[in-house]
């Protein structure tokens, strides 16, 4: 069967933005083709458990991914999974963007990235292993998951003070670890967090993560001295910051913030005509409820575009 190449509408990214805009996309008529470069659902099928997401009190992140990831196929959206989108270019000024695949060169008037951001690693043993067993990236997702626990957050910035004073107020117990003897947080969040109940681990540094079925431990060591030591917690979280995916959209010329996330407009609507973004990629809070706000306007903006273009101005904006 020859692949069909040509759509009104392609959005790169099968996480929470991509799949709502593909099915926002379908559900307005235009003929919509999701492409993932892995299988669908992104960050959040890696979460044990989800307790912010609006309808669910408590659902674990794959289960979600898989309901969205239904509704997807059901609403007559088009997915190409494990379809790597390699290179985008623009046929001509103002003409269609073509997206070269390993199934061949799409053609599309417009295009919503929803590419996502990788988390920085600690590139440790029992990282990878234990990933949704204790070790998080995310506490305002998991935090709720360790009520009355043992945990640590990893990191000196903003993301990681900001993460490490929500969770004293909803765990147990907090250790802030940080490799540097000063934080690279705002001073303002740093005198927030020397008064309160977290406490500091300074010089320190996370060489293993530890653990059976889930996180027990931790591998310490001061890199001052070189002393080792072992500290029991509950879990770990993750705060290194992250990795917008936009090197796609840059290479296109869409604009981006010092951290490479795309800068869009109310409209989800970047620098180019006919492109959009949503999700993690964009400037913004890194959550799924507002990932799926973002797709939901992403492919709202899209249509009209696209039907401008068709159908002339008239009675669009």
């Amino acid at each position: 069967m020859t692949e069909d190449l040509n759509w009104e509408l392609i959005v790169i990214g099968g996480g929470p933005a991509g799949m709502t805009a593909a099915i926002y996309g379908a559900r307005y008529g235009l003929k919509t083709l999701l492409l993932e470069s892995k299988v669908l659902g992104g960050a959040q099928a890696t979460s044990p458990g989800i307790e912010n997401y609006p309808g669910y009190t408590f659902i674990v992140g794959l289960d979600l991914a898989n309901k969205m990831k239904e509704q997807v196929k059901k609403c007559g959206a088009f997915v190409r999974e494990i379809t790597e989108v390699k290179n985008v270019e623009r046929d001509g000024d103002g003409g269609d963007f073509l997206l070269e695949t390993r199934r061949g060169v799409y053609r599309t008037p417009a295009i919503i990235f929803a590419t996502g951001g990788g988390h920085k690693h600690l590139n440790v043993p029992g990282e990878d292993s234990l990933t949704g067993r204790g070790v998080s990236y995310c506490a305002t997702c998991d935090g709720p998951l360790f009520r009355d626990k043992i945990v640590a957050v990893v990191g000196g910035g903003n993301t990681a003070v900001t993460e490490a004073l929500y969770l004293s107020e909803v765990v147990g117990k907090v250790y802030l670890i940080h490799r540097r003897d000063e934080l690279r947080a705002e001073k303002i969040i740093q005198d927030y967090v020397f008064n309160s109940s977290v406490e500091i681990l300074w010089d320190t540094i996370v060489k293993e993560i530890k653990g059976d079925e889930l996180v027990n431990e931790l591998l310490l060591q001061n890199v001052k001295t070189g002393e080792e030591r072992t500290l029991s917690v509950n879990g770990v979280f993750i705060a290194l910051g992250s990795s917008p995916e936009s090197s796609l959209a840059q290479s296109i010329g869409v604009v981006t913030n010092q951290r490479g996330e795309i800068i869009v407009n109310a409209k989800q609507a970047t620098n180019i005509p006919g492109v959009f973004a949503a999700g993690d990629v964009v400037e913004s809070m890194k959550q799924i409820a507002v990932a799926v706000g973002h797709g939901a306007i992403a492919a709202d903006s899209a249509y009209s575009y696209i039907r401008k273009i068709q159908r002339g101005p008239i009675g669009y904006a």
